[in-house]
């Protein structure tokens, strides 16, 4: 008999083999008794014997189970475990054909004429994770980074390790950032190696009783919070927005700024 961990274990394997939970008891209840009826199993299981009989009918059609007619009588077989190895199989095969064609079915429906709809979208990240999703979503930009940062709560936030690493494989991929900050020994480092991390940075005198700032990428802006308790990021994906804060926030304070 199994012990209730090890069945916890199987539910969560065979859950990634489209099986609920119901019929992963269900067919390891076949499979340690034998071949058995609706009934049995409806009694072992302790379950009406509608639901007994959809899990075997779903379970069945997921190769796990098999039926067995003898005269009148019907009984229900499991499949042996290597029935998983089995399926894995097929799914191989499956995704192979699926290469084959993806591109020239991927080619065909690109070529399909779309009305746009410009959508606004909004999300909100929360907490270091949530500024560290942030991060990782701008680098997938195809213009340049404009980070407005009225603190240096954010930096430590972060981990100036984290925040390196960022501005490193930025830059890896071939993207440029403008940066306003405010003076401290971090705008210092990065000013240092601003040509390794293609950052044109400039320092601005700001209020540091605030903390708030954004990063600007293509039609994004992310408003970044750190008061405490509350420290979130909200993203916004809209172009005339971007346009604005592009064009008449930060390029004013990036004419404001002191050069470096």
């Amino acid at each position: 008999m199994i012990s209730n961990s090890d069945q916890l274990r199987i539910v969560a394997f065979l859950k990634r083999f489209g099986c609920n939970r119901s019929e992963s008891l269900t067919y390891i209840e076949v499979l340690v008794s034998g071949n058995t009826s609706i009934q049995e199993l409806s009694r072992k299981l302790k379950s009406n014997r509608i639901s007994i009989h959809y899990c075997v009918q779903q379970l069945i059609e997921k190769g796990f189970l098999f039926e067995i007619r003898k005269g009148k009588k019907r009984f229900i077989g499991a499949e042996s475990p290597d029935i998983l190895l089995k399926i894995i199989g097929q799914r191989h095969t499956e995704l192979k054909s699926l290469e084959t064609d993806v591109e020239y079915i991927s080619d065909l429906l690109n070529s399909i004429p779309v009305i746009k709809h410009e959508v606004t979208v909004v999300k909100l990240y929360e907490e270091t994770d949530g500024f560290k999703k942030m991060l990782e979503d701008s680098l997938q930009s195809k213009t340049e980074i404009l980070i407005f940062s009225n603190t240096m709560v954010f930096t430590k936030l972060l981990g100036e390790e984290y925040y390196e690493s960022y501005f490193a494989r930025q830059a890896a991929l071939g993207i440029k950032s403008r940066m306003i900050y405010p003076p401290c020994d971090f705008a210092d480092k990065i000013i240092a190696q601003k040509d390794k991390y293609k950052i044109d940075l400039r320092i601005l005198l700001q209020n540091q009783g605030s903390e708030s700032g954004f990063f600007l990428w293509d039609d994004t802006v992310a408003i970044k919070s750190l008061k405490e308790n509350k420290k979130s990021c909200t993203i916004i994906e809209n172009k005339d927005i971007a346009h604005f804060f592009r064009n008449n926030i930060f390029n004013h304070f990036w004419e404001e700024a002191k050069l470096v």
